[in-house]
């Protein structure tokens, strides 16, 4: 993209569309925790986390809101940084399978193996995914963002058993109002434009238009060099063939939103959003480096690696893939890395209100195309590099009733269906070994589809025992079905690992199916207003299915694809509280979960293959807590903290890391976990922040912000590899707005990460070495400087 059409687009931002401050506050069903309501008391908090509207102070449910305000202030524009706004969540972007890495409080799947659903499903707009590459996704023009922690069984269409990621966009405002937004940020060379308009069409039909745009040059930087092959000294290989930074991106995504009211009672609200993506590599967010001392990495035992470190310094030398090579290989893009992600979302919910009761469906189709070409051994060779083509599309239907009587008991009923199908294609090629049969130099090419159906029905009770005490009690039914077809396609029989590929042109189907009751109940006593006290039985299910591998051997087709369900159920209870005329609150949770069958993916690098299973068990128990306390006029803390004890109970069957001897565990190239802490799994996690309104300058609104959080230490690897260990790290965040009162235009600097930190959630060998001390981690983003400018009307 050219520096002029960048400039045309960022001053149209800067002078077209988006809602005004007033217009955030009015749509947004959640308001900032710090809000005050008329100046110096905390207004209410209202959350959907049981699909109906209720106050945050009064649900029983583990549940932290974020709002509008906080993911603009944070620069929160994609899931991942979301993820950082929430106490003990991680969400990372990946380079293979499902996409993406999703933990709450330590539970997660991982993402190497695409047949995979997540534990913790994402809702966008009332429709449930539960697809990792959904984080390719612009996060923008948000009411609010609802973290659900834990099991979540009976009102997000497929339960999860490690919690929701529910984000809400902002709705249709009753008079018209706009706002655009521009913005650049320093370190990545990233400029950014986001706007909205908003306001009515007709006295039924009021509308939404919001976009985003976005173009990067990166914060990693790539010095490949251009270097002759090893395999085959005749060819040159090309270096760093996509530019000298990464992961290098344009995203462009747009949102149009319809809601009809044409009679008293009933409402339409339609959302359609489109969403593209272009990057220069799929893994541009991973690095390579070493550990014990090691400074010089090498690749197929002995081989220096040209330009290459041993270090966590946002340098690589990641190079693309010769023409020879790429030529007449399927997705390879001339030998150029990339990744193209295109998704569409379309979501309708209508509702009618009865006297006693509303009735309310929800209609969903996404859909998303993903194509990449990676190259896996990170080192201007290429020796190791894989395209794929992966299309998922999913179609989504609830309906529900709630009933609303006078008595002390009232109903929720409902059932969901979902239909998906998804074709994937996967080309590698290990070590360049020429395929007569390809006419190219692919190892394996496996062609996929695999299809499913679920069903469910779903009801709760809620019982007033007296006006205090309510008891509510339900279940969700689950049957789940998944087929699949796979077959390799032309074989390499000139690669001893093409050989050992399950054979050619024969089909491999495979059929899964299960069915689940998981119910809850929660006892909840409100005091009064201020005060509620809950507990909780809960249980959640993630339904087993079929393995979709990088290379479809004949161990793994004769050893099975199938894996089996993973389970929870557990209890936990909190307490919540606004105390002190409403200038503080603050809830604390406690909580022990049980899970059995983990599902769990591991990385063998010198095979350069995954292998899925069902880890045995595991055990989360610990506590966490927020606060908000409105210290004086136009100042507002706020905080929350977490401890959180995650153990594997039982793993006897983990793969062991590279280099693992009997003395360290290694037994038949097995080792046992139990006791060890889950992936992703800090013990204590804590934030603390404020934000300032003034009127220091006459006549300017001025307003501070600032946040500091802390992560403990975690483990990133499956095999509890060394290289996968991630020390604690800070995230600072802080902001400066500035504006005239009443004015139409505000410039802010914000700084998001200002320590710099720049921790991985997932950890590998590093394909192609053997050496014990190389592993390849997928690292999230660091320092982000962004100077914008905001004018509304």
């Amino acid at each position: 993209m050219t520096t002029a059409f960048k400039m045309a687009w960022l001053g149209s931002a800067a002078t077209l569309l988006v809602t005004a401050q007033a217009a955030t506050a009015q749509t947004a069903p959640a308001p900032a925790p710090a809000a005050s309501a008329p100046g110096d008391q905390l207004g209410d908090i209202v959350v959907t986390a049981r699909k109906r509207e209720e106050t945050l102070q009064s649900v029983p449910v583990a549940v932290t809101a974020i709002s509008g305000v906080q993911i603009q202030n944070n620069l929160a524009s994609d899931l991942a940084k979301v993820g950082e706004l929430a106490p003990q969540v991680s969400i990372s972007q990946s380079g293979s399978g499902t996409g993406a890495l999703l933990t709450i409080r330590g539970v997660s799947s991982a993402s190497n193996d695409s047949g995979l659903d997540q534990s913790v499903a994402v809702e966008i707009d009332d429709v449930p995914l539960s697809r990792g590459q959904v984080v390719t996704a612009a996060v923008f023009d948000l009411a609010s963002v609802q973290v659900l922690q834990g099991p979540q069984a009976l009102f997000f269409g497929k339960n999860s058993p490690a919690g929701v990621i529910s984000l809400r966009s902002a709705d249709p405002t009753n008079r018209f109002e706009a706002y655009g937004t521009a913005g650049y940020e320093f370190v990545s060379d990233q400029a950014f434009g986001e706007g909205a308009i908003s306001g009515p069409l007709t006295d039924a039909l009021k509308a939404r238009f919001a976009y985003r745009i976005s173009t990067m040059k990166g914060y990693i930087k790539n010095i490949a060099p251009v270097v002759r092959d090893i395999i085959n000294p005749t060819v040159i290989d090309p270096g760093a063939i996509n530019g000298d930074r990464g992961p290098s991106s344009r995203d462009y995504a747009g949102r149009l939103t319809l809601f009809w009211t044409p009679s008293d009672g009933f409402e339409a609200k339609l959302k359609l959003l489109l969403n593209r993506q272009r990057r220069n590599a799929s893994n541009g967010n991973s690095e390579p480096f070493c550990i014990n001392g090691q400074v010089t990495p090498v690749l197929l035992g002995t081989i220096p690696i040209p330009n290459g470190d041993c270090a966590k310094d946002r340098v690589k030398s990641h190079g693309g893939v010769a023409a020879q090579y790429a030529a007449n290989f399927p997705y390879a893009n001339g030998g150029k890395p990339y990744l193209d992600s295109d998704l569409g979302l379309v979501s309708l919910t209508m509702t009618k209100k009865f006297d006693n009761f509303s009735l309310s469906t929800t209609s969903g189709y996404y859909e998303q195309l993903v194509k990449f070409m990676a190259v896996s051994d990170w080192s201007p060779f290429a020796t190791i590099f894989a395209t794929t083509r992966d299309k998922y599309s999913l179609l989504t239907q609830e309906i529900r009733a709630n009933s609303d009587f006078d008595g002390p008991i009232n109903l929720m009923a409902g059932i969901y269906y979902e239909h998906f199908n998804r074709p994937y294609f996967n080309s590698a090629d290990l070590f360049h070994v020429f395929n007569p049969l390809a006419n190219n130099y692919s190892t394996s090419n496996i062609d996929t589809t695999t299809a499913g159906d679920y069903y469910s029905a779903f009801g709760q009770a809620t019982w007033a025992i007296v006006p205090t005490l309510e008891l509510s009690g339900g279940a969700r039914w689950s049957y789940d079905e998944k087929r699949a077809r796979l077959m390799n396609i032309d074989n390499n029989p000139n690669s001893a690992t093409g050989r050992a590929l399950f054979a050619a042109g024969r089909l491999l189907q495979s059929r899964f199916s299960d069915s689940n009751v998981s119910p809850e109940a929660a006892l909840t006593w409100k005091p009064s207003r201020d005060h509620t006290v809950y507990a909780a039985y809960k249980t959640g299910y993630k339904g087993g299915g079929i393995s979709t591998p990088f290379q479809l051997t004949t161990v793994v087709a004769n050893n099975g694809l199938q894996f089996e369900p993973e389970k929870v159920k557990g209890f936990e209870g909190g307490y919540k509280a606004t105390l002190f005329d409403r200038k503080l609150r603050f809830d604390v949770v406690g909580y022990r979960y049980n899970y059995r069958n983990l599902q769990v993916v591991s990385y063998n690098s010198q095979t350069i293959n995954f292998t899925l299973q069902n880890a045995a068990s595991a055990r989360i128990q610990g506590v966490q807590g927020s606060f908000n306390w409105l210290a004086v006029r136009g100042l507002s803390l706020s905080g929350n903290f977490g401890y959180n004890r995650a153990r594997y109970t039982s793993f006897p069957t983990a793969p062991c890391y590279v280099g693992q001897t009997a003395a360290q565990g290694c037994v038949s190239g097995r080792q046992d976990l139990a006791g060890k802490a889950l992936l992703r799994a800090p013990k204590f996690t804590y934030q603390v922040g404020a934000d300032y309104d003034s009127d220091l300058i006459p006549g300017w609104d001025l307003k501070l912000s600032a946040s500091a959080s802390h992560s403990g230490s975690f483990q990133t690897a499956t095999d509890y590899a060394p290289g996968g260990f991630q020390k604690d790290y800070w995230l600072v965040n802080g902001g400066i707005h500035l504006g005239p009162q009443d004015g139409p235009i505000e410039v802010a600097v914000i700084g998001r990460n200002l320590t710099n930190s720049y921790y991985m959630l997932n950890a590998n060998g590093w394909s192609g070495s053997s050496n014990a001390n190389q592993y390849v981690g997928n690292f999230n983003r660091p320092r982000e400087v962004v100077i914008q400018t905001t004018v509304r009307w």
